[in-house]
């Protein structure tokens, strides 16, 4: 199964990129450096930095759509966005994950670190979910003790016009030890290299970058 999706990642899976988004995740969610709030980047500027960081008119679309319903969601949760200090989660293979975004949420009634799924296809499915939450509870609460109370949560962006946001939280859910992980990485890598090998004569570029999909999956 993991193998028929790897195959369709590199494929390709959608038509543009969100790293404008994420770039600007920052100013999108008002991250404040310390406890005196600067003024917000206006929704005008971020437009304009969304604008001229997209590579087509589609990618901008999308990216203004994401980044709008982000900010949406913020500002009705009255969320407080602070940095959010975490290294990436290594491994034996020499891959490091980083499975969160750059900002720790504040609510009324707890704090959350957030990862945002804004993909419309190759979202993540319940195992991808497990896989993020496992790796963002290995790097940011056991390696940290100021992050112990800290909850994790996914923030899916749904697949609507206006891509409103979706809460998922980790409750309920088992989480894999740093052992499954390893094994899981390692088992991935395998057979990214199986696809690269199925496809080096047909490509110039023998080597690709992992796509986000590779723990997701197609939408419906």
């Amino acid at each position: 199964m993991r193998l028929h999706a790897l195959r369709q990642v590199k494929s390709g899976g959608g038509s543009g990129s969100y790293e404008p988004t994420r770039r600007k995740l920052p100013d999108i969610v008002n991250r404040q450096a310390g406890a005196f709030a600067p003024n917000p980047t206006s929704w005008a500027q971020i437009e304009s930095d969304l604008e001229r960081m997209s590579k087509s008119a589609h990618e901008e679309r999308m990216n203004k759509t994401a980044s709008k319903a982000i900010r949406q969601y913020c500002v009705e949760n009255k969320v407080e966005a602070r940095e959010l200090e975490g290294f990436p989660l290594s491994f034996s293979i020499g891959v490091k994950l980083r499975c969160w975004s750059p900002a720790l949420f504040l609510y009324a009634d707890r704090m959350a670190a957030p990862f945002f799924d804004m993909r419309r296809t190759y979202r993540l499915t319940r195992d991808g979910r497990r896989f993020m939450f496992s790796v963002m509870h290995i790097a940011l609460r056991e390696n940290n003790p100021d992050y112990q109370n800290v909850e994790l949560e996914i923030l899916h962006l749904t697949d609507t016009s206006d891509r409103k946001v979706r809460l998922i939280s980790e409750h309920g859910m088992r989480l894999f030890g740093y052992d499954e992980l390893e094994a899981m990485v390692r088992e991935t890598y395998s057979l990214w290299e199986s696809i690269l090998d199925e496809r080096r004569d047909a490509t110039a570029r023998p080597y690709d970058d992992w796509d986000d999909g590779l723990f997701g999956s197609a939408a419906s």
